[in-house]
């Protein structure tokens, strides 16, 4: 089928009536792949969907929750009573355990965004000690993650952390820390490390010193035989909600938790509008919003709403972008137990 035949067709439908409309129906929307083995590498699923509607379906973006799990679709328009797919693959390595992954399908369909999930448990490989340790911070030492993560920590609390580090690097190395911020602590056991060894860092934070709710992230130095190298520390800081009464706690809503940009031509820029609205029974609270994504600049236009009012987040892309793809998300940390970080996602592409 050519592309002047599907545009005819696509024009037809729509001008055949005012009610034409897609509807999309996937026969699932989970799939349970059960018990994989690492080492027999990447598995996949075709999901199924038909045009149920009385106009073409096109599939225009789908998005994935992890890196590790990678979409394929039906590109050309799907005909009233055809079928189309959405392929997900999923690659389990160096991912030993449980997993469980959405895959987020755009379309023009009268419900434009559908959610499909992937599960199961990988059964991993036997691992060696670089496997345990995969990532190199600083001449050939190695920690399990490329970062200190103090996890999630309630605002007020103090919480510690230990990681291991191995020394790959076939000699004697001496480790200490520097440029370390009031609200975290770190040290090494021992400081003296020999080859082939593990040592202990441990970390702690106390939040009552750090003033943001949310992620929160430290470039601090790794000092290896005196030469200071980027360590990064993150903490991730919410509100005690411990006693509270939910009856009569804010609550934030949304009228659209998705946007796509489409495609942005640079140095042109784009925005969009989420309108947030307290539907709770007391003062809702917006303590932070940040994106993930430097390429997105977010602007909120009042932080406190009393029940029934409402307010806007203003997202748009920064000047001269760097192009790529987008895809991430935008958090509004508030202080609504029932939803404390919520998630704004935007998809898209900047040229």
């Amino acid at each position: 089928m050519n592309i002047k035949f599907l545009s005819f067709v696509i024009l037809l439908f729509a001008f055949s009536g005012s009610y034409a409309q897609p509807v999309i129906h996937f026969e699932q929307r989970l799939h349970d792949f059960g018990t994989i083995k690492e080492v027999n590498g990447a598995v996949s699923y075709n999901f199924v969907f038909v045009n149920q509607g009385t106009s073409p379906i096109l599939v225009k973006n789908v998005e994935s929750s992890c890196g590790c799990t990678s979409p394929e679709w039906t590109k050309q328009p799907v005909l009233p009573g055809q079928t189309g797919f959405v392929k997900a693959t999923f690659d389990p390595k160096d991912r030993p355990g449980y997993f469980d992954k959405t895959i987020t399908v755009f379309s023009n369909a009268k419900t434009p965004i559908v959610e499909l999930k992937i599960k199961g448990t990988v059964e991993g490989r036997t691992r060696t000690v670089l496997d345990e340790y995969p990532y190199e911070l600083a001449s050939g030492l190695r920690l399990p993650l490329d970062h200190i993560s103090l996890m999630k920590v309630r605002k007020g609390d103090a919480k510690g952390m230990n990681y291991g580090v191995y020394n790959n690097s076939g000699k004697k190395v001496a480790v200490s820390f520097t440029d370390v911020p009031s609200w975290l602590k770190i040290s090494i056991e021992p400081q003296q490390m020999e080859t082939g060894k593990i040592a202990m860092i441990k970390a702690s934070c106390n939040t009552a010193l750090l003033n943001n709710y949310g992620l929160n992230e430290q470039e601090i130095g790794l000092l290896v035989n005196g030469k200071k190298y980027p360590l990064r520390v993150s903490v991730y800081v919410e509100e005690d909600f411990s006693g509270k009464d939910m009856s009569t706690a804010p609550a934030i809503t949304v009228e659209k938790k998705y946007y796509n940009f489409g495609t942005i031509a640079s140095p042109a820029q784009a925005g969009y509008t989420y309108k947030i609205t307290n539907t709770g029974k007391s003062l809702l609270k917006i303590h932070r919003v940040y994106a993930n994504d430097s390429r997105i600049k977010v602007t909120l236009a009042v932080q406190e709403l009393k029940p029934g009012e409402s307010t806007e987040i203003k997202a748009e892309t920064v000047e001269k972008a760097m192009a790529g793809k987008l895809s991430g998300v935008i958090n509004v940390i508030t202080n609504s137990p029932l939803n404390p970080d919520l998630p704004l996602r935007f998809y898209g592409e900047i040229k």
